[in-house]
């Protein structure tokens, strides 16, 4: 495209208010690009603008560069955004299509300042979640792991609809009577004739229905919130019979993970859902789905996920691999128990797994130690194996009692690292 000299002018509005320097923006403008809420509140200015702008839809996106192409070489261009473009807007979208020197950004107040301060909350700590076209499951866990979330909610994601994933996701774990720790705020057409403020429950939320044009802002109180870092010790964790991951063999198996921010985490045949906790206590941005057939074991990993308000570790009833085709794809996978199924869960894992993903078995019965690596390999993952023996002494004159030996087999699959 020749370069004109002439510039895109992206003006942010707030609300259905009009700017007092908006005639000055958009006079000489050869096309305004605009949604039709946001022409609506500016048509006044825009029909008292001679020579009146061509005025283009600002969806289909592709289409509206290609207008805003065609126009640049008559003029300067205006694109009418809401609050502030650079902010969860269209302004970032614009500066990957054009050179940033042709482009000029004219800020209004988002909607997130508007929001926080009629509700009068500090947002310098909360985090901030676009859901616009999001169709995942995930998100909602990791903002029960947060104090403070502020929320650009879309036509699917409604804040009713968000409300109820959070309802949902709280009495799966059993945690219904801590539903009064959790606060919804919900500012509707803010700046407009219709504005509205709603502070409500967690049940009464999802129960309502709202404006499309909303942000919703989810305090949890502290008494709701998991408390961080590593060290769980075993006598801390509700399990049955003994049956749990020991605290140096969890440490070794989380290291032998990698995880990191963001990762899904599948924990087959989870038992008490120890490697879960740990791995969500560190990293409260991983959601792991802790598989488990023993209804007494899923009642205990449901009391775990409560005391510990690990809301991000998502119970699944029944057994591996036929459960496995309801979850969404893991960069981890750590198998500490198979049923007698271990061929068809390292199959189906292994498929399954990104690239660059990690499985990890642990493994006490020699046959385990002597399949598990030629079955991660039959899958094309390249495997490495660690034999690690515990043994547990206090200091004093009797000696150190020694745990069973385990066996951590590691596979990872070829790609880029995940």
């Amino acid at each position: 495209m020749k370069d004109t000299g002439y510039k895109i002018r992206v003006i942010g509005m707030q609300g259905c208010l009009v700017r007092r320097d908006l005639e000055d923006l958009l006079s000489g403008c050869s096309a305004v690009c605009s949604s039709s809420r946001l022409l609506d509140v500016s048509s006044k200015v825009i029909e008292g603008l001679f020579p009146a702008p061509d005025i283009i839809p600002i969806t289909p996106l592709s289409e509206m560069v290609q207008g805003l192409q065609g126009h640049l070489e008559k003029g300067n261009c205006a694109v009418l955004a809401s609050g502030d473009p650079l902010f969860f807007g269209i302004g970032r979208r614009l500066l990957t299509l054009f050179n940033s020197e042709k482009i000029e950004f004219y800020p209004s107040l988002s909607a997130v300042q508007l929001a926080c301060a009629r509700f009068k909350i500090p947002w310098d700590d909360a985090r901030i979640i676009s859901l616009h076209g999001r169709k995942d499951d995930l998100v909602f866990s990791r903002i029960l792991s947060k104090r403070k979330s502020i929320i650009f909610t879309d036509g699917f994601n409604m804040p009713d609809s968000v409300a109820a994933r959070l309802l949902e996701l709280m009495k799966n774990a059993g945690a219904r009577e801590l539903l009064g720790h959790v606060r919804i705020h919900v500012a509707e057409e803010l700046d407009c004739p219709a504005e509205q403020l709603n502070s409500l429950g967690l049940e009464e939320a999802a129960s309502r229905k709202f404006s499309p044009l909303n942000i919703m802002i989810v305090e949890i109180h502290d008494d709701l919130l998991p408390s961080r870092g590593t060290g769980l010790m075993e006598k801390e964790i509700s399990h049955l019979r003994g049956l749990i991951t020991k605290d140096e063999i969890r440490a070794a198996t989380l290291h032998r993970l990698r995880l990191k921010p963001g990762t899904i985490l599948w924990d087959i045949g989870a038992g008490s859902g120890s490697v879960s906790l740990e791995a969500t206590r560190l990293y409260p941005d991983i959601t792991s789905f802790a598989v488990e057939r023993n209804p007494e074991q899923q009642r205990i990993i449901r009391e775990n996920i409560k005391r510990f308000r690990l809301f991000n570790v998502i119970p699944i009833d029944g057994a591996a691999p036929e459960v496995l085709h309801t979850l969404p794809p893991p960069q981890r996978v750590f198998i500490g128990g198979s049923g007698g199924r271990l061929k068809e869960i390292i199959k189906d894992c292994a498929e399954r797994m990104a690239p660059g993903g990690i499985m990890v078995a642990n493994a006490i019965l020699e046959q385990t130690c002597r399949d598990a690596p030629v079955l991660m390999a039959k899958e094309g993952l390249t495997v490495d194996t660690a034999r690690i023996s515990v043994a547990r002494g206090s200091g004093g004159e009797t000696p150190p009692v020694e745990l069973n030996t385990i066996t951590i087999i590691r596979g990872i699959k070829e790609g880029a690292h995940s």
